[in-house]
């Protein structure tokens, strides 16, 4: 990967908490012994030539919460930074994601740490900085199929302004330029498939979307899709009209 690719670093994902990677004894598997998480981290940076990061959970449970010991294995590992997601594998991703241990965790390394779990708006990003003291954020379930809030979470925490999110017929173009765009990557049947579960959520919040959601869940074709949701759009457009 690292010599056949233009990437710029190597990560290492220790927190996927799925049960067809934690049976290859893989992702957080690897978050019961720190030893392990030492051995890892050690043979990827002697093997490549570019920073090697690391992702991870606080824990496997709430009984073998290793996230201090994991994340110092993985320094003295040589590993360039950290991002940590507040909840253990066990929890997958219900209950609450526990921004204390993650503030533990940025007392105890040097290393660049990055928080995740729970960030939903831009507000959620301050404040999770401020009480894990980390260095930065990391943003996950709630960039699927709302990309701006990526900037705009950015241009919150460099300015203080909170931007509005975008009208549904702007969240359904960008859409269709994903769709696009996994399309010249994948083939139109297998990435409007794939896409099916983006359209969701593209629509997520969006009144009156749920006929939508369900004929996309559905689409075999990218005609197909862009019917589907330019409809929706047009409908809720006009209904938005009518009650002015």
């Amino acid at each position: 990967m690292s010599e056949n690719t233009t990437a710029d670093i190597i990560d290492i994902n220790m927190g996927c908490p799925v049960n067809k990677i934690i049976k290859c004894e893989a992702g957080a598997k690897w978050l019961l012994n720190p030893d392990k998480v030492y051995d890892m981290v050690a043979a990827v940076v002697d093997a490549v030539d570019k920073p090697v990061t690391v992702k991870m959970r606080i824990g496997w449970d709430a009984e073998h919460v290793f996230a201090v010991e994991n994340a110092q294995a993985a320094e003295r590992a040589g590993a360039s930074a950290i991002a940590m997601h507040g909840r253990t594998r066990v929890q997958m991703y219900e209950g609450e994601a526990d921004w204390n241990v993650l503030a533990e965790v940025k007392k105890n390394i040097s290393i660049p740490f990055m928080a995740n779990g729970d960030v939903q708006t831009p507000e959620d990003a301050k404040a999770i900085l401020e009480q894990t003291g980390a260095d930065g954020v990391m943003i996950g379930r709630a960039a699927l199929g709302n990309p701006w809030m990526i900037y705009r979470t950015v241009h919150y925490l460099e300015t203080g302004e909170l931007l509005p999110e975008p009208e549904p017929r702007d969240k359904i173009e960008t859409a269709l330029l994903h769709l696009r765009r996994l399309i010249a990557i994948k083939g139109e049947k297998i990435a409007v498939r794939e896409f099916r579960q983006h359209a969701a959520y593209y629509l997520k919040g969006a009144r009156g979307s749920t006929r939508a959601k369900v004929a996309a869940n559905q689409a075999e074709e990218y005609i197909e899709m862009e019917a589907i949701l330019r409809g929706f759009v047009f409908q809720y457009e006009e209904k938005s009209l009518a009650k002015q």
